[in-house]
């Protein structure tokens, strides 16, 4: 047993460690031992117990070393960890961040914004600006203080933590606005260049040619020299770049230091002048004037003066950029970039003000070289700017080359794939020449105010999104969400992002759609394509919060049943070869609940190693099938048990599968072995085969959850078209294939489900047909044909029949206006059984018990053969029987019988039998067996009841059925022989009334009034009987056959009409009588009469519904 301990002590570093492990870069290996929890670590682990094969990590104060030293022993031997000097607040954070922020605009455009925008414009231009790169700066914050900061700058701290999405999309934005602003710097270098050392205008020396070109060939050839520092010398640059940033502090003093001490003065030769402090100056400059910068050129807009300012503002990402230097980077990065940000504000405000106040706005107009004109030392002015470009192309071009590489480590982008750092190699060397190409093109764009728009542009989306991202943090209410910056909030990152979007649309809408656009195809492609990575994801925990608070408000009990939409539940036994049910229950969810449920047998302890295996295999099938479901596992000593926890425990609220999709029992030996290709699963345990009893438990069980039952027949050989190589989802449902030239069809074969029962305490014989499953297959199937692949390549047939062939039309009628009131578009067929040349029909009607004693099980009784109640009680039988030509949509009928006709019609030898039987009905319930043996004797009485007396006498009818009314709302008698003979009761003369039943119904009437002139004999004794009916006399109907009977009719109708052209069928299933599952000889008699109805057909979905699924009202 685990023992307490009394302190913690130095295990903390080990707790520190393994706490920075989990979840990090180091556990994409996918090896569940490394993201394991701390709690499964023992004393053994621990640094309390030496070990000469462990690494002992020990704070190097312990042993008395030397401080910035640390040393472990290995083996016997001293190892020595040098000590790398880290950087602080000042030199780490703030000096940069300053530096960048800090750049070459001020030197060349500072009079371009005042002359355009003036005093007023600037100043505005400026605090929206360092709004949004405030607020982005305490979104940054508080990411940094959220935990330990690595090594690996803003790309890598964003990624990890708001995780691959938008770190890659941000990532690309951020190489892409840097590159930009190291392209802006390097143009902008030839200004001051040639304003001093042009052939035309160079104040100091005629040197270098000027023009277009030239301007290119400079900026090239700056850009070259700083990749190929950044190639070989970067170190040495990085050691002299505190050295060269005095002269830009410098010069910055020395133009504010001329401000207050330059005397007024005028130069006309280049159109300066300097009135010195003036409020007349200051009133000149206060408001905006936008003017062509040049002849031929059209007027400047507050859009295109702020495009070119903001990258004056941007530049806080570089002391997130030192994060590996950094002694204490959550605390440096929001301190040391937070007072760079309000010492740059409150600098370039002052120029604004100085600038605008002394010097009049032709002179800001026509010379951009203004402050090194007024300047006390004027040479300072273009030292500080040459500098300052290319110290900021040179942290450009490597903060940029740095960042590409980290995308590319990261495998975000299959395009950046031969970036990918390699052994032995220099991963930045391609990075830094990628950079360079990219750089070398942007400089045709143009001059310093066509480059900022872009670099405006860049830099703005990503400050957008990473607002946006820590918005989204914010409000997902993640627990671990606990950044130590205090100052950030969800309303400041909301703000940071709406001003970033706002101004976008400022400088350019067009521009900001298509960055935006970019930026959401990138997020998009990540999603799509990049393998999960395991640094953690906000859109999770944002997808987490809106689900619970919208599961919440999906109440079950407003459920709707027009809104109804399956949810499907399919228990897979072997995934290999129910590959193709599982893309086909895919395409018929449409939109709802899918769930994959699977039962690992045995001990929970023993298989809770297997269960985790498989969790996570089933998982890599769902998403390699590309398959929209959830996986659902459970473990339990039994098939049925283990279906029962899956069906109770699936889904979540209102989102529970109405429909359960098995696979038909296979006795047969199953593999997982194949030749196709390799699936996640192909190594599970698997499972020995489901046994019969089992397998109709589960039905039985989710029947009695009030949920719709879905059998699937011969799905293994679902056909839809060549397959092609691997086994995505083009392989199981190959949408890439062309239409078929012939017609294929989907047949729907509703078929009405019916039994009878006796309400003992009223006396009504109630006749119950369930419409539930019939509509069932007509919607399982309309929402299957609204699937596009399906309704391009399938066509849509419901499929009926009739008895008797004079019923035909009326059918048609009926159904048709079903399918019109349930929007059902399918082509409608009804055929007809009697006199269609179908041999099993024929056979079972005529009474032939030698096929019927064939075709039925054992213990089951003949067709015509109707069996004492005692003995009955001790049959097995089905409690539900198919059902023909019954009218829609009623769902229950009750025809009253007068007892006391039923008794004069009967024999006096059968009267003391038959109220033995009547008095034992009214104090017992009747079996199952009991009832549809007579239903069968109610159909025999009540036709010896209107049993015709021709004796010169009125036709008498004791009792007549009692009406019930259409789906139109007209009453129609139950019975074909009530509506003849209510008909035939007003004729006075019998043979004229007969001679009116002939012209009625031809040749059916000659055989309806030969069975009626014979006595139907009831069962009045145990050993009693009713004898076949002979050939020639009255041929059995289709509802009074037994279930097997039926199935293999039906199976016979099937194989004529929906075998050619037809690749689908949906049909009902008839339930089992409850306590079918006890017996194995039931169970398997119950299965075999669903082998007989769906074997020799394409693939069958037969389905058994509890509830409605549709409505015709609005």
């Amino acid at each position: 047993m685990a023992r307490f301990l009394s302190r913690a002590g130095t295990n903390i570093d080990d707790l520190e460690r393994q706490l920075a492990r989990v979840g990090s870069n180091e556990n994409d290996t996918g090896d569940e031992a490394n993201v394991a929890s701390t709690s499964k670590a023992t004393e053994e682990t621990s640094l309390l117990v030496a070990s000469d094969h462990t690494l002992q990590y020990v704070h190097g104060r312990m042993h008395g070393d030397a401080p910035g030293s640390h040393k472990s022993k290995h083996k016997g031997a001293d190892v020595a960890i040098p000590s790398v000097r880290k950087l602080g607040t000042w030199d780490g954070v703030f000096l940069p961040v300053m530096l960048s922020i800090w750049g070459i605009l001020v030197y060349v455009r500072m009079g371009y914004f005042l002359s355009q925008v003036g005093i007023v414009g600037t100043a505005a231009s400026f605090v929206c600006g360092y709004l949004t790169t405030t607020m982005t700066t305490l979104s940054i914050s508080a990411i940094s203080t959220n935990g330990t900061v690595k090594g690996g700058g803003p790309y890598y701290m964003l990624s990890r933590s708001l995780g691959p999405e938008f770190g890659g999309s941000i990532g690309l934005m951020f190489y892409a606005g840097t590159l930009l602003s190291a392209v802006l710097n390097t143009v902008a270098f030839t200004e001051p260049l040639l304003s001093n050392f042009g052939q035309k205008q160079g104040d100091v020396s005629h040197v270098f040619p000027e023009g277009t070109n030239w301007h290119i060939l400079y900026s090239s050839i700056l850009f070259t020299l700083c990749t190929v520092i950044c190639m070989t010398g970067a170190q040495m640059f990085a050691r002299a770049s505190t050295f060269l940033s005095t002269f830009i502090i410098a010069s910055t003093g020395m133009i504010l230091l001329s401000f207050a001490t330059r005397q007024p003065f005028v130069d006309e030769e280049k159109s300066v002048y300097y009135t010195g402090w003036s409020m007349d100056t200051f009133r000149e400059n206060l408001w905006p004037d936008l003017q062509p910068i040049a002849q031929g050129r059209p007027s400047e807009t507050i859009g295109s003066v702020l495009g070119v300012l903001f990258p004056a503002c941007i530049g806080i990402m570089a002391g997130a950029s030192m994060s590996s230097s950094l002694r204490k980077p959550s605390k440096s990065i929001p301190k040391g970039t937070l007072w760079a940000v309000l010492l740059t504000f409150i600098l370039y405000m002052t120029m604004v003000l100085c600038l605008g106040a002394t010097t009049r706005r032709i002179t800001l107009r026509k010379n951009f070289n203004v402050l090194q004109e007024i300047n006390i030392l004027p040479i300072v002015v273009p030292v500080g700017a040459i500098i300052t470009s290319v110290t900021s192309t040179l942290s450009g071009v490597l903060s940029s080359a740095s960042v590409l590489q980290a995308i590319a480590k990261d495998d975000l982008f299959a395009f950046l794939r031969p970036l990918k750092q390699r052994p032995g190699n220099d991963g930045m060397t391609r990075a830094v020449l990628t950079t360079y190409v990219l750089g070398q093109m942007a400089f045709f764009v143009g001059d310093t105010n066509a480059v900022a728009p872009f670099t405006t542009m860049f830099n703005l989306i990503m400050f957008a999104f990473v607002n946006l991202a820590c918005l989204v943090l914010k409000l997902a209410a993640s627990v671990n969400f606990r950044p130590t910056f205090h100052y950030f909030k969800a309303w400041t990152a909301c703000l940071g992002a709406l001003g970033c979007f706002a101004i976008m649309c400022v400088v350019d809408v067009v521009s900001a759609l298509m960055s935006t656009a970019v930026v959401a195809v990138l997020f998009l492609y990540v999603h799509y394509t990049c393998a999960p990575k395991a640094w953690g994801d906000v859109t999770q925990s944002l997808i987490y919060h809106q689900c619970r608070k919208y599961m919440l408000r999906l109440d079950l009990r407003k459920d709707h049943v027009k809104f109804w939409r399956p949810q499907i539940l399919l228990l897979v036994h072997n995934p290999r070869s129910s590959l193709r049910l599982i893309r086909f229950c895919n395409a018929l969810k449409k939109g709802g609940l899918y769930v994959i449920g699977h039962v690992i047998k045995g001990d929970f302890h023993e298989m809770l190693p297997e269960f985790r295996a498989q969790e996570a295999a089933w998982l890599r099938l769902v998403d390699e099938l590309h398959v929209k479901a959830f996986v659902n596992l459970t473990i339990a000593s039994s098939d049925d048990q283990g279906a029962r926890s899956i069906a109770f425990g699936a889904g979540l609220g209102g989102m529970r599968p109405n429909i359960v999709v098995l696979g038909f029992l296979n006795n047969g030996p199953e593999s997982l072995a194949s030749d196709g290709p390799q699936l996640p699963t192909d190594r599970i345990r698997l499972n020995e085969a489901i046994n019969a009893p089992s397998y109709v438990r589960i039905i039985e069980d989710v029947m009695a959850m009030g949920k719709a039952v879905g059998v699937a027949y011969g799905f293994s050989e679902l056909d839809l078209g060549p397959e092609m190589h691997g086994y995505s989802s083009a392989v199981l449902l190959p949408l890439g294939h062309t239409k078929p030239k012939t017609k294929q069809y989907i047949d729907l074969w509703p078929i009405q489900i019916g039994t009878s029962t006796v309400a003992t305490s009223s006396r009504h014989d109630a006749y119950l047909t369930n419409f539930d499953s019939y509509v069932m297959v007509l919607q399982l199937g309309t929402v299957l044909h609204l699937v596009p692949y399906w309704s391009k390549r399938f066509v849509l047939r419901v499929m009926c029949f009739v008895e008797h062939q004079g019923d035909v039309a009326e059918e048609s009628r009926r159904v048709a206006k079903l399918l019109r009131d349930l929007r059902v578009d399918a082509e409608l067929h009804v055929h007809y059984l009697q006199g269609a040349g179908l041999q099993t029909y024929d056979d079972a009607a005529d009474g032939r018990a030698e096929l019927v004693q064939d075709t039925m099980p054992s213990n089951a009784v003949p067709v015509g053969i109707v069996q004492s109640p005692r003995r009955a009680a001790q049959a097995s039988t089905g409690g539900f029987s198919m059902r023909v030509n019954l009218p829609m949509p009623m769902r229950y009928e009750t025809r009253r019988i007068d007892s006391q006709a039923a008794t004069r019609s009967s024999s006096s030898s059968d009267s003391s039998d038959t109220e033995s039987d009547s008095s034992t009905d009214v104090t017992r319930q009747a079996t199952p067996l009991e009832t549809v043996q007579r239903g069968w004797r109610r159909k025999s009485a009540q036709r010896t009841m209107n049993k015709m007396h021709l004796d010169g006498h009125l036709f008498s009818t004791p009792n007549m059925a009692s009406p019930r009314r259409r789906s139109d709302g007209s009453m129609v008698l139950s019975n074909f022989y009530a509506r003849t003979f209510g008909s035939l009761r007003a004729t006075p003369d019998s043979s004229a009334g007969l001679g009116n039943l002939a012209k009625a119904k031809g040749k059916r009437s000659r055989r309806d009034l030969q069975s009626m002139n014979d006595a139907d004999q009831v069962e009045t004794g145990e050993a009693s009987t009713v004898s076949v009916p002979q050939l020639g006399q009255q041929r059995l109907e289709f509802n009074d056959m037994k279930v097997t009977t039926q199935n293999s009719i039906l199976n016979e109708l099937m194989r004529r009409h929906s075998r050619d052209g037809t690749r689908l069928i949906f049909t009902t299933l008839q339930a089992p009588e409850p306590g079918t599952s006890e017996d194995g000889e039931r169970a398997a008699a119950y299965l075999g009469d669903i082998d007989m109805l769906a074997s020799g057909l394409p693939p069958v979905f037969l389905v058994h519904a509890t509830s409605l699924t549709v409505t015709t009202s609005l």
